[in-house]
Protein backbone atom coordinates (compact mmCIF):
# COMPACT_ATOMS: atom_id res chain seq x y z
CA UNK A 1 0.00 0.00 0.00
CA UNK A 2 1.30 3.52 -1.35
CA UNK A 3 1.95 6.17 0.90
CA UNK A 4 0.44 9.23 -0.12
CA UNK A 5 2.84 12.17 -0.82
CA UNK A 6 -0.53 14.15 1.22
CA UNK A 7 0.49 12.31 4.27
CA UNK A 8 4.34 12.58 3.80
CA UNK A 9 3.60 16.56 4.03
CA UNK A 10 1.43 16.10 6.27
CA UNK A 11 3.65 14.17 8.69
CA UNK A 12 6.67 16.55 7.79
CA UNK A 13 4.88 19.70 8.73
CA UNK A 14 3.40 18.19 12.49
CA UNK A 15 7.20 17.28 12.78
CA UNK A 16 8.16 21.17 12.86
CA UNK A 17 9.14 21.00 9.16
CA UNK A 18 8.51 24.13 7.45
CA UNK A 19 7.50 24.23 3.33
CA UNK A 20 9.60 27.58 2.77
CA UNK A 21 12.79 25.19 2.93
CA UNK A 22 13.68 23.76 -0.48
CA UNK A 23 14.89 20.35 1.66
CA UNK A 24 11.25 20.01 2.59
CA UNK A 25 10.52 19.07 -0.95
CA UNK A 26 13.34 17.46 -1.57
CA UNK A 27 13.10 15.21 1.63
CA UNK A 28 9.26 14.25 0.71
CA UNK A 29 10.16 13.04 -2.32
CA UNK A 30 12.60 11.04 -1.29
CA UNK A 31 10.68 9.59 1.42
CA UNK A 32 8.18 8.94 -1.22
CA UNK A 33 10.43 7.32 -3.55
CA UNK A 34 11.41 5.03 -0.65
CA UNK A 35 7.79 4.13 0.24
CA UNK A 36 7.65 3.32 -3.58
CA UNK A 37 10.32 0.75 -3.41
CA UNK A 38 12.70 2.82 -5.21
CA UNK A 39 16.52 2.63 -4.32
CA UNK A 40 17.52 5.92 -2.94
CA UNK A 41 20.97 4.69 -0.86
CA UNK A 42 23.50 5.55 -1.41
CA UNK A 43 22.23 8.80 -1.10
CA UNK A 44 24.92 10.99 -2.48
CA UNK A 45 24.80 8.87 -5.83
CA UNK A 46 21.59 7.55 -6.00
CA UNK A 47 18.53 9.56 -4.40
CA UNK A 48 20.26 12.91 -4.51
CA UNK A 49 20.92 12.91 -7.77
CA UNK A 50 17.13 11.40 -8.93
CA UNK A 51 15.75 14.36 -6.60
CA UNK A 52 18.62 16.84 -8.17
CA UNK A 53 17.23 15.94 -11.85
CA UNK A 54 13.96 16.71 -10.92
CA UNK A 55 14.59 20.42 -9.51
CA UNK A 56 17.31 21.01 -11.91
CA UNK A 57 20.13 21.36 -9.00
CA UNK A 58 23.22 19.46 -7.98
CA UNK A 59 23.43 16.13 -5.56
CA UNK A 60 25.51 18.53 -2.99
CA UNK A 61 22.48 21.55 -3.11
CA UNK A 62 19.80 18.37 -2.69
CA UNK A 63 21.87 17.18 -0.01
CA UNK A 64 22.46 20.71 2.15
CA UNK A 65 19.00 21.66 1.76
CA UNK A 66 17.69 18.44 3.40
CA UNK A 67 20.59 18.82 6.43
CA UNK A 68 19.08 22.66 7.18
CA UNK A 69 15.53 21.21 7.14
CA UNK A 70 16.51 18.60 9.19
CA UNK A 71 18.54 21.44 11.45
CA UNK A 72 15.43 23.37 11.63
CA UNK A 73 13.07 20.90 12.32
CA UNK A 74 15.49 20.18 15.16
CA UNK A 75 15.88 23.28 16.23
CA UNK A 76 12.08 24.54 15.98
CA UNK A 77 10.01 21.73 15.91
CA UNK A 78 7.93 19.68 18.44
CA UNK A 79 11.77 18.06 20.07
CA UNK A 80 9.66 15.62 22.57
CA UNK A 81 7.55 14.16 19.35
CA UNK A 82 10.82 14.47 17.60
CA UNK A 83 12.99 12.09 19.77
CA UNK A 84 9.56 10.01 20.39
CA UNK A 85 9.57 9.25 16.27
CA UNK A 86 13.32 9.41 15.44
CA UNK A 87 15.54 8.88 18.91
CA UNK A 88 16.94 5.66 18.02
CA UNK A 89 18.68 7.35 14.74
CA UNK A 90 19.49 10.55 16.92
CA UNK A 91 23.55 10.59 16.34
CA UNK A 92 25.11 11.67 19.59
CA UNK A 93 27.85 13.62 18.08
CA UNK A 94 25.11 16.33 15.83
CA UNK A 95 21.95 15.40 18.19
CA UNK A 96 19.74 14.45 15.21
CA UNK A 97 19.57 11.70 12.73
CA UNK A 98 21.70 11.69 9.21
CA UNK A 99 19.41 12.36 6.32
CA UNK A 100 19.45 8.45 5.12
CA UNK A 101 18.67 7.59 8.53
CA UNK A 102 15.41 10.29 8.67
CA UNK A 103 14.35 9.13 5.11
CA UNK A 104 14.28 5.21 6.38
CA UNK A 105 12.48 5.92 9.51
CA UNK A 106 9.93 8.64 8.49
CA UNK A 107 8.83 6.08 5.72
CA UNK A 108 8.81 3.14 8.63
CA UNK A 109 6.75 5.54 11.15
CA UNK A 110 4.16 6.22 7.86
CA UNK A 111 3.75 2.90 7.03
CA UNK A 112 3.26 1.72 10.61
CA UNK A 113 0.59 5.20 11.34
CA UNK A 114 -1.32 3.06 8.34
CA UNK A 115 -4.16 0.71 9.15
CA UNK A 116 -2.20 -2.78 8.92
CA UNK A 117 0.91 -1.10 7.88
CA UNK A 118 3.55 -2.70 9.86
CA UNK A 119 5.58 -4.22 7.71
CA UNK A 120 9.57 -3.90 7.63
CA UNK A 121 11.60 -3.20 4.56
CA UNK A 122 15.42 -3.37 4.31
CA UNK A 123 17.30 -1.58 2.09
CA UNK A 124 21.35 -1.13 2.08
CA UNK A 125 22.70 2.01 3.20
Amino acid sequence: MEIARADIVKYLLSLGFKPGNSGFYYLSDLICMRARGEQVAPLSTCGYVKVGAKYSKSAATVDKSIQNAVSGAWTRGDIERLYTQFGNTVSSDRGKPGNLQFIFQACENLRCSRPGGAGREHEGA
